[in-house]
């Protein structure tokens, strides 16, 4: 999974606690992940502000479990998730070939020693000038 875990993860985290804050291992059982993965991804989304841990108030002994809430960023993150998803991006072969030729374009202009972003404003400059 690496550093940052992704995007579809967290929005899946969000929707299980935003209508019941729950704990991990109830967590775990609604996304069928495991529990370490599970704890891994809310350490990192309350880091992020995303959810909040709270823990819960009960009488028996040991250490009480942390219920798991979403913040008022995690809900903005959850909308703005669902709102890119119905808008997919669309692109054709002749798009992606010409994005990898610009690529290829300034890698050649930093392997000679060039600034991309001043050629480009050059060449802005000389178009504007025609």
């Amino acid at each position: 999974m690496g550093n940052k875990l992704s995007v579809e993860a967290k929005a899946q985290t969000l929707a299980a606690v935003k209508q019941n804050p729950v704990g991990v291992r109830n967590l775990s059982r609604i996304m069928k992940i495991r529990t370490q993965t599970i704890v891994s991804l809310i350490k990192e989304m309350n880091a992020e502000g995303l959810v909040d841990l709270k823990p819960e108030k009960t009488h028996s002994k040991g250490r009480p479990r942390l219920i798991i809430s979403a913040t008022a960023l995690g809900d903005d993150y959850l909308d703005t998730y669902h709102r890119l998803l119905s808008k997919p991006l669309r692109s054709s072969r002749n798009d992606l070939l010409k994005a990898n030729r610009d690529a290829e374009y300034v890698d050649r202009l930093i392997s000679r020693g060039k600034n991309p972003y001043t050629a480009f404003t050059e060449l802005n400059n000389v178009v504007r000038d025609i």
